[in-house]
């Protein structure tokens, strides 16, 4: 309840209610301010898609083709060489030929007789005639080639000789021919051959020869070549 004096006051003063009806907008304009600030906000609506547990697992890798295999070059045929024209064939040398034997040397003066005249050589002229005469022959020439061996080379000392040692004689008439005959010297075997030539009278009237190479050991046994008497 108004104090009469406060009521009285505005009647008789008329800017009071102007000044009132003022500060009455001015708050209402104040209140609507400090409650437009305290207005919520605007809610924005955001759409969420629901992902299931296969969305979340990593992408799957990309799967690689295979590398093509290596392309193997087929290497070209070999084409034949041009035919080249025959030629001519290089025209060998003739061949040579085959060297002779040495020459078989020529007995110039013959030795059997004048052995078998030494009074040491009697026992050699008994036996003689006990002998067959091809047999007779064989061993007259026998001692002609030792003795003919010893004249040509003074270094060879024979003292046997084998007529049919290495190979058979061949025996025509009064020829006796020993191609494969051997003589010992000094302890040692030679290849031998000659030719002896018989005169009408039973001695020896011609005589060739060549000496040989030495005979080896080991073949001594298979051709009966003793190596002593």
């Amino acid at each position: 309840m108004q104090r009469p004096g406060t009521a009285a006051r505005v009647l008789r003063e008329p800017g009071l209610p102007a000044a009132l009806c003022f500060h009455i907008l001015l708050g209402v304009l104040l209140a609507v301010r400090a409650f437009s600030g305290f207005a919520p906000a605007i809610e924005t609506s955001v759409e969420v898609e629901l992902v299931g547990p296969e969305a979340l697992a990593p992408p799957p890798m990309p799967v690689q083709a295979p590398a093509p295999a290596p392309v193997t070059e087929i290497a070209p045929a070999p084409q034949s060489a041009p035919a080249t024209p025959p030629q001519d064939k290089p025209i060998a040398p003739p061949v040579p030929p085959p060297a002779e034997p040495p020459a078989m040397i020529t007995a110039k003066t013959l030795h059997s007789e004048s052995v078998l005249a030494n009074p040491r050589s009697r026992g050699a002229r008994e036996a003689l005639k006990t002998l067959e005469a091809s047999e007779r022959v064989e061993q007259l020439c026998n001692l002609e080639a030792m003795s003919q061996i010893h004249a040509w080379k003074a270094e060879f000392e024979p003292d046997r000789v084998v007529a049919f040692a290495m190979a058979g004689t061949k025996q025509r008439r009064s020829t006796l021919e020993a191609e494969g005959a051997a003589f010992r010297s000094r302890k040692q075997w030679y290849g031998l051959r000659f030719r002896c030539e018989m005169a009408a009278n039973g001695k020896v009237a011609g005589f060739q020869f060549r000496v040989g190479e030495p005979i080896p050991r080991s073949e001594w046994a298979a051709h009966d070549l003793p190596p002593e008497h």
